[in-house]
């Protein structure tokens, strides 16, 4: 019989639960230019995408804003991590254009990325209030079933 080794998938939930409460976490805004949208397989850290964020005028603020409020939960039945957080606004009055987001560690020296939220296509408000709404979770994430 061959040696076999498997995530207990509680436990590595709660590891990246507990690091999603611990550290603090937002979310920044990222254009469609200049560049091709954020790589999810080689970008990493805040460095990798800063330069596709958001002028820091009409109500943004560089380097996005935290999620506050933020839990996690686990469903044995599902195998399902499920973040979760208050949305994050900017306003109101705010004139902010947006194509991306990325969720990452804002106080960390690596400001490791979570997340890279694609909002369908370029989301612009004028003198109003821009968010990011997370309905039911900020991400949810599944892994198999025991083998």
């Amino acid at each position: 019989m061959a040696n076999q080794a498997e995530w207990f998938a509680q436990s590595g939930s709660l590891l990246v639960g507990r690091q999603w409460v611990a550290n603090q976490m937002g979310v920044a805004l990222l254009l469609a230019t200049p560049g091709p949208p954020p790589n999810v397989n080689t970008s990493l850290r805040w460095a990798d995408v800063s330069a596709n964020e958001v002028p820091a005028t009409g109500g943004y603020t560089a380097g996005g804003q935290e999620i506050l409020s933020r839990s996690y939960s686990y469903d044995s039945s599902d195998y399902e991590l499920t973040l979760a957080g208050n949305d994050v606004s900017w306003g109101p009055g705010a004139t902010i254009s947006a194509r991306y987001g990325v969720v990452y560690e804002m106080a960390t020296t690596d400001k490791y990325l979570w997340l890279f939220l694609d909002f369908g296509n370029l989301i612009s408000v004028t003198t109003g209030v821009f968010t990011v709404d997370w309905i039911s979770g900020v991400a949810s994430i599944q892994s198999a079933g025991p083998v």
